[in-house]
């Protein structure tokens, strides 16, 4: 089994699935690798062994590839010089013409993917992939730097999951490749692979809360402590309420979570959840590091919808790329948070942040056990008089809760004072403790329940799981096992 291992250094991949495409190629495909190795081939000199080795590589069939699932950086479009030759007047710096560009980029929530042949090519054309693998400086644009390296090698990372190629290479692509370079032109891509209808997809269950979350990282100020993260997120809430009130502008239900005429929302609204330094090693101390925003799926879906509608300029009929803009203009105003004696808390808006504790994809990753970051908030206090009796009760209770949110109910559900995470403040302060070491809750909150749990499922669901009667102020969040 011959194996290449890409790692990309900065945990970015910057790719496009076509050239006029703004979403990013993850993973990458095999005719984009067979393509870097050639140029690397190149570079080299062209040395007959590895020419010799990179058309035994085409020769095979497709690998197979081991990638994890990626976070889409939304990007821009940019207007960039196109490539120029020097005999032209439109070379000189006030006449050069400028197209639009997008550069979609992948997030992977891991940095390692994996293309595995089953074959075995010799020692003599090993060493001579190996060489091209080392000088292989990155894989798709330039800015996409990588470490590659060959081995034979079986072992499959556990965070990763096998996916099936769209594109691959085929005989003679090396010639094909030659002949576009020498003749000036742009190579087409690989050969595409049909998809096949005898291999369904296997869904996961999922809640609705989307795994594309927006980050707000610590920036300065009194950072609060995590025990006070539903205060911090019920006033991110309403100073991003209040930016649309300065505008006279109507709240969207989706952010207040209350219809135009004061009533609860019928439909899921967005949540507001803490990120701190929990479950990453023994040393993780539960410092709060930022808050995130997280929408309804479906919003979600609505909200990249728009975007690309607005950075191709088209028409907005709906009104929703007018709404959306409107959010993400008034979110970059929200900076200070005004905490009363916590303080003045600082944040500020990140996109890939290389601190793994802001991360979202360590909350929305797929898994059977899920242990609670927050306490829960339970939706009704128990009222069973033994322990056991009452435990089965609260048990029973984080199960409905689940449902609520649009998961199976759990196999099996344990609850505790203290938390199975890391770095997470226990649900409670012992007797003798002060009751400053407890939870601040918001005052529709007060007096209620909190607990720590395990939950269990039958089955892998995907993240993000924040369930309980808190879950919209950062409350019952749940980290996966594996994350």
């Amino acid at each position: 089994m011959l194996t290449l291992e890409v790692e990309y250094l900065t945990g970015v991949c910057f790719a496009a699935q076509k050239q006029s495409s703004d979403e990013p190629d993850w993973p990458p495909q095999p005719d984009r690798l067979f393509s870097a190795l050639v140029a690397a081939w190149g570079w080299r000199g062209e040395p007959p062994q590895e020419k010799a080795a990179l058309e035994w590589l085409e020769q095979q069939p497709t690998p197979s590839i081991a990638a994890t699932g990626y976070e889409v950086r939304h990007v821009g479009i940019s207007f960039v010089p196109p490539n120029d030759t020097t005999d032209k007047p439109e070379t000189m710096p006030d006449r050069r013409r400028r197209q639009a560009r997008m550069f979609p980029a992948a997030i992977p929530h891991h940095p390692v993917v994996r293309f595995t042949w089953s074959a075995d090519p010799g020692d003599e054309s090993f060493d001579a992939l190996q060489a091209l693998a080392r000088d292989t400086a990155y894989l798709g644009h330039s800015a996409s730097v990588v470490r590659c390296r060959f081995t034979m090698a079986t072992a499959v990372d556990p965070q990763v999951l096998m996916r099936t190629a769209q594109r691959r290479v085929y005989p003679g692509r090396l010639a094909s490749l030659q002949h576009s370079y020498q003749i000036g032109e742009r190579p087409l891509a690989g050969e595409a692979i049909p998809a096949s209808p005898e291999t369904p997809q296997t869904m996961l269950a999922h809640s609705v809360f989307s795994p594309d979350w927006i980050v707000l990282e610590d920036a300065g100020g009194q950072c609060p402590d995590l025990r006070a993260a539903a205060i911090v997120a019920r006033r991110l809430r309403e100073a991003l309420m209040s930016r649309y009130g300065d505008e006279a502008l109507p709240v969207p239900e989706v952010i207040s979570g209350h219809k135009a005429d004061g009533s609860p929302a019928e439909c899921p609204h967005i949540a507001v959840v803490p990120l701190a330094d929990v479950g990453q090693s023994r040393y993780s101390d539960g410092r709060l590091m930022g808050m995130a925003l997280v929408l309804p799926r479906e919003a979600n879906e609505e909200r990249r919808q728009a975007e690309g509608h607005w950075l191709a300029g088209l028409s907005d009929a709906s009104g929703k790329i007018a709404q959306w803009r409107t959010f993400d203009r008034l979110l970059s105003q929200v900076s200070e948070l005004k905490l009363g004696g916590l303080g003045v808390w600082t944040v500020s808006r990140t996109l890939a942040s290389p601190k793994k504790a802001l991360q979202p994809a360590r909350y929305g990753q797929a898994a059977k056990r899920w242990c609670s970051v927050t306490p829960l908030v339970l939706d009704r206090f128990p009222k069973s008089k033994t322990a056991e009796a009452r435990d089965e009760e609260i048990a029973a209770t984080i199960a409905s809760s689940c449902r609520n949110i649009g998961l199976p109910a759990p196999e099996r559900v344990r609850v505790y004072k203290h938390a199975a995470v890391k770095g997470a403040p226990s649900a409670y302060p012992s007797g003798n403790a002060p009751s400053w070491m407890g939870w601040t809750l918001p005052g529709f909150l007060a007096n209620r329940l909190l607990t720590h749990a395990v939950i269990e499922f039958s089955e892998p669901v995907e993240g993000p799981v924040i369930v309980g009667a808190g879950r919209f102020v950062g409350l019952g969040l749940f980290l996966g096992e594996d994350a």
